[in-house]
């Protein structure tokens, strides 16, 4: 789904970015550990500073940045131009065209709400893992997106909405073991996991 005009405002405010880098990464890091010399995939990569976190923070050797938005993936493209082993690919999460069994590293800071069939893109995701890969998840749930507050600003699906427990169970079905989890409130989260092998 395409963000509208508000959050895309939101995803590239500086303090998103602030929030990405001094919260998001800490805590993934912390659950997760780093994924050095990895071929990782980032859905729904915005301007492009997931990419760059990837590779410096995490450790990627190579980077696959994807977002349904063009606009979006044009702005990712002028921002990682000069950075090394990254590239920004227009796609849906839920019909990924790579082939299976690829990557090292999944990212989703924060994407799979907008996502109206968002069991889809897991499977997706899933396919295109290989065995042992590790992925990092920060996600909102079911309690905010569903908050008659944040329905009035913000546009996200209200059917087919997850809780954290619900969003972990959905991984755990497709073969992936967790690492670790925490959660701020009911309506944000982290968790990290691992394929099985």
């Amino acid at each position: 789904m395409i963000l509208n005009r508000i959050e895309r405002w939101a995803i590239n405010h500086p303090l998103r970015g602030m929030w990405q880098k001094r919260v998001e990464t800490p805590k993934l890091l912390r659950l997760g550990g780093r994924c050095d010399g990895a071929l990782a995939l980032e859905i729904g990569g915005g301007q492009g500073l997931g990419a760059e976190l990837i590779r410096s923070a995490f450790g990627a050797r190579e980077v696959v940045s994807l977002d349904l938005d063009f606009a979006m993936t044009r702005r990712a493209q002028d921002r990682t131009e000069n950075l090394d082993h990254c590239s920004v690919v227009q796609a849906d999460c839920t019909a990924l065209p790579m082939p299976s069994d690829r990557f090292d590293a999944l990212f989703d800071f924060g994407v799979l709400h907008h996502v109206p069939q968002w069991q889809q893109a897991v499977a997706e995701l899933s396919r295109v893992a290989r065995p042992g890969a590790r992925l990092y998840t920060m996600e909102m749930y079911r309690s905010f997106i569903c908050h008659p507050l944040w329905r009035r600003l913000l546009e996200h699906p209200q059917t087919n909405r997850f809780s954290h427990d619900e969003f972990m169970n959905c991984w755990r079905e497709h073969g992936w073991q967790p690492t670790g989890d925490n959660t701020l409130t009911s309506g944000m989260g982290w968790s990290t996991y691992r394929l099985r092998s």
